[in-house]
This record gives structure tokens, sequence and C-alpha cells, in this order.
């Protein structure tokens, strides 16, 4: 079964944006909204979640229009709080992606060969937090995602869950921009805040900073957008990113939430006391 905590914050409250995005995945292309916020690597942590969507309704109170929510893989492992995450994601109506953690859930033979034995510890225990629900809702991720010239893909492009953007060198980068028809690439996997731009067939490497990041109208690029659930950039807040067509930016959201509720959930659901104190 499930975890007992209901879709939303810590106290079953579902926010006010649950009707943007949409209800179920895309693995087709959609016209290009407005805004999309873009939530890579949750890792089953309810308290970071709920309140990067908490920041998230009050940042977009003032937009004309709900932006469109992707969860960028990874929603579960490491944390504590699998199947209510996964009712949350469902409730906001996010569009979803597989990461690597869904795709080991899903395949044993990937827990084996694609995992550590750490990880692997975690992600058997949290096969067994797992629903038939939620098992048949990962089944059903498709592997990348197309908004208008915007791709999504948890490790990288076209369609890898398990390949960190961090151990590309230049010239694997260069093969990938190669193999990627759209402007911007979103990726997560990797849990930091860096990126790569392709510019006049010039590349350049970026990291997502305090200030928006201006995209050029010539550019194309790769963004890794950090965690959520479990931050490996040195900042134990969450991180999410906004990506604004109007003015072309990709913004950094930063957001503290109750690490050690999160803590204590990882340790009382059974997985390993390493993932608790990696969050501080």
């Amino acid at each position: 079964m499930s975890p007992a905590a209901p879709p939303g914050d810590a106290n079953g409250s579902v926010p006010p944006l649950a009707a943007a995005g949409l209800p179920h995945p895309l693995p087709f292309a959609a016209p290009p909204p407005r805004r999309v916020a873009v939530l890579a690597d949750i890792h089953a942590n309810l308290q970071a979640l709920a309140a990067v969507l908490a920041d998230l309704d009050a940042l977009a109170a003032g937009w004309d229009e709900p932006p469109r929510l992707v969860a960028l893989g990874d929603m579960i492992g490491y944390g504590g709080d699998p199947g209510a995450v996964l009712d949350l994601v469902r409730a906001r109506g996010m569009a979803a992606i597989l990461g690597n953690h869904e795709k080991g859930a899903l395949d044993a033979a990937c827990r084996r060969q694609c995992f550590h034995i750490q990880s692997r510890e975690a992600l058997e225990r949290t096969c067994e937090l797992l629903s038939g629900a939620d098992r048949k809702y990962l089944s059903g991720l498709p592997s990348s995602m197309v908004l208008g010239d915007l791709r999504f893909v948890h490790g990288m492009p076209p369609d890898d869950p398990l390949t960190y953007f961090i151990t590309r060198d230049d010239e694997e980068l260069l093969a990938a921009f190669a193999d990627l028809p759209e402007r911007v690439c979103f990726v997560g996997h990797s849990h930091v805040l860096d990126g790569a731009c392709l510019s006049g067939g010039r590349l350049t490497r970026l990291e997502l900073g305090d200030e928006p990041l201006c995209l050029e109208q010539a550019g194309r690029y790769i963004l890794c957008c950090g965690s959520v659930g479990q931050p490996r950039d040195g900042d134990n807040r969450a991180k999410y990113v906004v990506y604004d067509r109007t003015g072309e930016t990709v913004a950094v959201r930063r957001v503290a939430y109750d690490i050690a509720r999160a803590a204590d959930r990882i340790v009382s659901r059974g997985l390993p006391e390493r993932y608790a104190k990696r969050l501080w």
C-alpha cells in the first residue's frame, strides 16, 4: 500500500494549482506554454515537494496564467514517502517522465545492473512501499517529453534516463547537441545546477546561479535543474527552475523546508539512515 499521508502538503491539503498542467504524462509534442516549472529529482521527499509547490503557488499568484508543471524523473527513491509524493504529483496534474529510479523500480535487472549496493538497498525498500496503482502509473511514464521547442529528459537527450550530464566531456556534449532537435533540453539526475550552451559553433559551460539565465536567441541549451528532494550542490534547500518564454529566462528557486521531518520519515519508513543524513 502507499504511505498513509494523503496527497498534498504535510497536513494533507492540495495547493490551488491542481488544475495547472495535465493529468497524465505527455510523450508527444505539445504547444509551448508561456512558463514551465521544472521539478527534478523529488526523491520521495514530501516535505520538500510541498514547500516547493507552496513557493510556486505564491510566485504564480501574480501571473496571468498558471505554469505547466513538469516532474523530471526520480520522483521516488531515497526518501520516505514515495506513494504520497506520487499522489501529489498526480493531484497537481504534473506531466512526468521516467527517471532511473522509476526504471529500477519496474525492472529488477536494472536494479542489479544500474545501481550500486547502497542505492539498490534503498530502492528495494522503496519498491516495498509502492502500491499497485503506483506501479501502474510509473509503467506509463515516457522517457522524454517535448513541449514546443523544449525537451525534458531525466539523464541526457534525447531520452536517456541513466547518463549523468556532469560526466559528459565537451565532445560528448557536442554529440548530444547534434542529436537534439529542440532549442532547450532540461535534464535532472545529477542533482546540481549546471548547463551548457552551443552558440555559433562554440560550446560554453554554464552554472545556474542566483540571477536568472537569459537565453541567447541563437543559442541552444542543455540545463541541469538541481534537485527538489536530494540537493548535492552544497545548499540543502530544495531547488526547482522556472522557464519564462516571455523574457526568455530560466530562474532557479531555492526553498527552505522541514529537513528534520523529511529525515525522520526516511528512517521511520525503513530506508538507510545515510540518506537522511545527506539531506543536511
